[in-house]
């Protein structure tokens, strides 16, 4: 008995991982960028924005 190719199921899988992958890794950039990494800059900018005021 011959055994059955599996590529294709091998490459709708791959298909699938990279597809979830890139997914949720570009969720998770979004994320990391619009909840925390601007919202540092916004509290920087604020400290700045004072250490300036109070200096003058």
């Amino acid at each position: 008995m011959a055994i059955a190719p599996v590529q294709n199921m091998l490459a709708k899988s791959m298909l699938t991982h990279i597809g979830i992958a890139l997914t949720l890794g570009g969720t998770a950039a979004f994320t990391f960028w619009y909840k925390i990494a601007q919202a540092n800059r916004i509290s920087r900018e604020q400290y700045y924005v004072n250490l300036r005021a109070s200096r003058e």
